[in-house]
């Protein structure tokens, strides 16, 4: 996993002429490998994606956190509204034109109950890290070579080692989620030191229900 971290890396920079979209998806792909060979079959990529995260990456990466911005801005347009300000009252009290990292902002889901009970699991798990980086950012560069319409390809911070962090757009009421290659590849490496330790039980039985449905 090192060689591809690495290579991720070097492509994300701009060597031979790559990008962004290179890394996330060599690392996206590492990922989906060390899920399948866990739990084989098919129709279940995104569970499986979100379920290696969930219970093989380091807890000190954060890698599943709920992101209050998503979040928010779904339960807006969903009509809870009461639910919707009552979180942005808690978690996103900053002008707006601040630029907001994951750590500033963002919450696991007991915390996030603890001020809207009616909420379920499954919808925080929708925005959950694992389950919007599926979406917005591995599906999307595999099958459209561009990040989804809730996540964005770069930084508005250049700081070292933020993180997730969010993106400011003039136009859209929301911020938009950005993954920094450089966290997916401490994610995929992690992941895969835990596989490694782990190979000799694969493939794993299903679990009796996947954590992303809640």
């Amino acid at each position: 996993m090192t060689t591809k971290k690495d290579t991720a890396l070097r492509l994300a920079g701009g060597e031979c002429g790559g990008s962004y979209a290179e890394g996330v998806i060599i690392l996206s792909a590492a990922i989906s490998a060390i899920a399948a060979d866990a739990w084989p079959g098919t129709g279940i990529d995104k569970k499986r994606f979100v379920e290696i995260i969930k219970d093989y990456c380091d807890a000190g990466l954060n890698s599943s956190r709920v992101s209050i911005p998503l979040l928010v801005g779904y339960l807006r347009d969903s009509g809870k509204t009461l639910e919707a300000d009552t979180l942005r009252r808690k978690f996103m009290d900053f002008q707006k034109s601040r630029v907001l990292t994951g750590d500033d902002i963002d919450r696991p889901e007991a915390e996030i109950l603890s001020v809207c009970p009616g909420l379920s699991h499954k919808e925080l798990r929708r925005f959950a890290y694992p389950s919007i980086l599926y979406e917005e950012v591995c599906s999307s560069f595999v099958h459209e070579y561009r990040a989804g319409g809730k996540a964005d390809s770069w930084q508005m911070s250049y700081k070292q080692d933020i993180g997730v962090s969010y993106v400011n757009w003039i136009n859209d009421p929301d911020r938009h989620i950005h993954f920094p290659v450089e966290w997916m590849g401490k994610v995929a490496e992690s992941i895969a030191e835990v596989a490694d330790r782990n190979a000799s039980r694969f493939p794993l039985s299903p679990p009796a229900a996947w954590w992303l449905d809640g």
